[in-house]
């Protein structure tokens, strides 16, 4: 997964500054953001962006549509591209099946309760994660994930095979309106690249 560095940071946080700390260019990225607005950001700098609108997932690293899918009651299909992979990737309401690039994409996705949870295969990486009103944790594809939701955004660690780090996570209310398995589905390739 390619990802943006933010040039705005101060030049403390590249160096290592206390995690979760609140810089103004942190609290503008956020602050502007709007309400279909995804994003991901990295106390290294590292920025990932896309506008969720119905029916699209679209930023500088991603363009996905989300289709019905033909003779699939309630199903959905996300096709395009995601940090330079091909995705097709067809959903119902408890599963995803498909493909990232050369990769497979298999998912069985169940909601309870505590929110939904997301088994399987992200492009080839085995992956289980879970997203509620409190928690977005898990491994999702080659990355883990504790996180606590603080007001708008998910705060946490996030390690992608080396140290953990501080991260910060804006999910879309537009989200919420997509069937489960597509909602796991672009969270998986959102988050897990």
């Amino acid at each position: 997964m390619r990802l943006l560095p933010v040039l705005a940071l101060p030049l403390a946080a590249a160096c290592g500054a206390a995690p979760g700390a609140d810089h103004p260019a942190r609290e503008g990225i956020f602050g502007a953001a709007g309400p279909s607005e995804f994003i991901l950001l990295t106390a290294r700098g590292e920025l990932v962006s896309a506008d969720i609108e119905p029916g699209r997932v679209v930023g500088p690293d991603v363009n996905l549509g989300v289709y019905a899918a033909g003779g699939q009651r309630g199903g959905q299909a996300v096709r395009g591209i995601a940090f330079n992979q091909a995705v097709s990737v067809t959903t119902t309401g408890q599963g995803a099946t498909g493909i990232v690039g050369a990769m497979p994409l298999q998912l069985s996705v169940t909601r309870a309760e505590e929110g939904l949870r997301a088994r399987g295969l992200v492009a080839g990486a085995l992956s289980d994660y879970r997203l509620d009103d409190r928690q977005l944790t898990g491994q999702i594809g080659r990355c883990s994930y504790e996180l606590t939701r603080t007001g708008r955004t998910y705060e946490g660690s996030r390690s992608c095979g080396g140290q953990p780090h501080h991260v910060t996570v804006l999910l879309p209310r537009g989200l919420s309106s997509w069937n489960d398995a597509a909602l796991a589905t672009t969270l998986g390739l959102l988050l897990g690249a």
